[in-house]
């Protein structure tokens, strides 16, 4: 007589366990979403100060490399690199508005530049120039927390891709076209950047996607 009471027990216990994962489980998943919808709402938040532009309204490109640098961001949110830049060209090419930036085979942020199609380029105003500073004389090979120790703060676009939020200036592309220069054709005089064993420089020719601007 003591096994029934026996299985009547277990079987209760059961009840309740199936009951507590039925209710347990869809907490779970409404946990999950409202990660997910903080995390859009941090990044809808994080692009309201931004207004859209075309490539058109892009400010004088001699200027914005040469005298304003720029910070190359490449990766994804958890698989990204940064590095200064003062070399880049805008112009128009098979149709499309185009940005073409020039990396070393030297620098960490090749690598990521050969893995991933898209790559933004971040302007800043005359203030960041300490920052921007550290991020070209520091490498994310050896520092993983390089970007954040520069004093930048990455923020991401729809598609992905980083840029930051302390920047003025935005523009991110896809690439179409990339190559490595050939040194037979490299000027005499432009040689000289490659004499303490710099790598060969590759271009990386982007199709421009999107411009923002504060």
């Amino acid at each position: 007589m003591n096994i029934p009471k026996k299985l009547s027990v277990f079987f209760a216990a059961a009840l309740v366990l199936s009951v507590l994962v039925i209710y347990i489980v869809p907490p779970s998943n409404a946990a999950n979403e409202g990660i997910q919808k903080q995390e859009q709402k941090t990044k809808d938040n994080a692009m309201n100060e931004w207004k859209k532009i075309t490539p058109f309204e892009i400010k004088n490109p001699v200027t914005l490399f040469s005298k304003d640098w720029a910070a190359l961001g490449v990766g994804k949110k958890d698989d990204m690199n940064a590095m200064t830049i003062a070399w880049g060209t805008l112009g128009e090419l098979w149709g499309k508005h185009i940005i073409t930036v020039y990396v070393s085979s030297s620098r960490y942020t090749y690598g990521f530049m050969e893995r991933y199609p898209y790559f933004t380029v971040s302007v800043f105003p005359e203030q960041m120039r300490p920052a921007l500073t550290y991020l070209g004389t520091h490498s994310g090979r050896d520092e993983k927390n390089k970007v954040q120790n520069a004093g930048l703060t990455p923020v991401f676009t729809e598609l992905g891709n980083p840029f930051f939020k302390e920047a003025n200036l935005v523009i991110e592309a896809k690439t179409i076209y990339k190559a490595p220069f050939n040194p037979d054709f490299i000027d005499k005089e432009a040689k000289r950047f490659y004499d303490n064993g710099t790598g060969i420089h590759s271009m990386y020719i982007g199709e421009i996607i999107n411009v923002w601007e504060k």
